[in-house]
């Protein structure tokens, strides 16, 4: 697919999702987040689900466009919408504000920004590093060292945090309740004793899989296993 045809797909879905078919939307915001991904598509497409009445995979969708769009105040918004509706009440895992500053402020704007910074960064460095070598000057000397060693500093946060974004965006920790309702066991496979239930739309930590089970995790530590079929990574 083109980024012409993508392009083309997208300004179609949100047509129909304006004109009200959000069933149509879904098909066609769907088609090109296979191949050009973006927080504002996820917004999109958990807005057509949520509108279709599947609270589940509306709010799978914001979690993506979060995840590569930290604190995003509109996915905020329509994820906590989305999140009223979820049966299963699960505690936070910080502050409401303080999470979404911090979490715009890890994530920027879009999920390469830190590599964008750790490459200027980098050059500013070798420049700095080059012009205290150079220069004859005692105290401009010491002042471009001065400020190379800054610059340095700064291109060690820059990677360290390129590559959390990295991390972040390559493994699937979490997951997202699909089944309306889902027992969950002390060990991975029927029969064994039920831990707790929970339902559709509940956000999870995923630990590990085990021959179609997986073993989740809730905020406060709690852990139990669950058909995989039952959930999907964000």
């Amino acid at each position: 697919m083109s980024r012409m045809e993508a392009d083309s797909l997208v300004a179609s879905g949100l047509r129909a999702y304006a004109a009200g078919d959000h069933a149509a939307a879904q098909v066609a915001l769907d088609s090109v987040a296979h191949e050009f991904n973006s927080a504002a598509l996820q917004f999109d497409l958990g807005n057509c689900w949520f509108k279709l009445g599947d609270v589940s995979r509306a709010i799978l969708h914001y979690e993506r466009g979060l995840l590569l769009q930290p604190g995003d105040a509109d996915l905020l918004a329509n994820l906590a919408l989305a999140n009223d509706q979820v049966k299963d009440r699960l505690a936070s895992d910080g502050g409401p504000v303080l999470g979404a500053t911090w979490a715009r402020f890890r994530g920027g704007d879009d999920p390469d920004q830190w590599s964008r910074r750790a490459l200027f960064a980098s050059l500013l460095f070798f420049a700095l590093l080059s012009a205290a070598m150079l220069i004859k000057g005692r105290t401009p000397r010491r002042a471009a060292g001065i400020l190379a060693s800054g610059a340095f500093i700064v291109l060690l946060i820059c990677i360290g945090f390129a590559s959390m974004r990295h991390d972040e965006l390559i493994r699937s920790e979490h997951a997202i309740i699909m089944a309306p309702k889902v027992e969950v066991r002390s060990e991975p496979r029927t029969g064994t004793k039920v831990l707790f239930v929970l339902h559709k739309g509940t956000k999870v930590a995923v630990d590990q899989d085990a021959e179609g089970w997986t073993e989740v995790r809730l905020p406060s530590g709690i852990v139990g296993w669950m058909p995989t079929g039952s959930l999907e990574r964000i």
